[in-house]
């Protein structure tokens, strides 16, 4: 019986340290959104902070959303007009709001397409 006791809890503890261990290939959702963004080839600043990017423009989503909530489409394309109102041509600017809402706020997925 203390052979049996004791050959469980080694299984226990090995399940135990095998669920905790993060996979290798694992990316935060910081890293995928910075790969992702610079792989778009949208000219940003050098130093820019890329994620903090993609939560302002989650926060602008956000805003928008809440002060329209019958009709999403105006608020998303509100938030188009502002990111192409800052250089950025129409293909980027839905590419960084998809990447962004992908990354950062994927509640609001159903308002941006695929």
């Amino acid at each position: 019986m203390n052979h049996r006791r004791t050959v469980v809890a080694a299984i226990v503890a090995a399940g135990i340290s095998l669920g905790m261990a993060a996979p290798a290939q694992a990316q935060t959702a910081d890293q995928w959104f910075t790969d992702t963004v610079s792989n778009m080839n949208i000219p940003f600043a050098p130093n820019t902070d890329l994620p903090e990017v993609g939560k302002q423009v989650c926060e602008m989503l956000t805003t928008a959303l809440q002060s329209n909530s019958v009709n999403p489409v105006p608020a998303v394309r509100g938030v188009l007009t502002t990111l192409t109102s800052r250089g950025l041509d129409r293909a980027q600017a839905g590419g960084l709001l998809k990447a962004s809402v992908q990354a950062y706020c994927p509640q609001h997925a159903r308002f941006v397409g695929r």
